[in-house]
């Protein structure tokens, strides 16, 4: 496990810890403490089991964002969790009232 740059041994266990059970929140928890990220315009919001990334996007520029997901996906990959990709929503709020049409995926 590792936290903060610091890591412990390694240990091979054979079972792991279903969905929903003490010990699977627990090690969610311990994980995702190690990432974090907050600026004016992007931030991670992390709630007990899950995540969402929160980004202001201004005159259609979402570089900020875009990176704060990209680098959220590398550093999943890098303490090996998976994302649920077939869990994962992204919803775009646009505040002005216009006629455009949706953002392309």
């Amino acid at each position: 496990m590792r936290v903060k740059g610091s890591e412990s041994h390694r240990f091979i266990c054979r079972s792991v810890a279903p969905q929903g059970t003490v010990l699977a929140l627990f090690l969610f928890t311990l994980y995702n403490a190690d990432f974090s990220y907050s600026s004016s315009s992007c931030h991670l919001q992390k709630f007990s089991d899950d995540s969402a990334a929160v980004g202001l996007i201004t005159d259609g520029d979402d570089t900020e964002y875009r990176g704060l997901i990209q680098d959220f996906v590398d550093w999943s990959l890098r303490n090996n969790l998976r994302i649920n990709a077939n869990k994962t929503k992204e919803l775009v709020v646009d505040l002005l009232r216009r006629n455009n049409l949706p953002p392309a995926p």
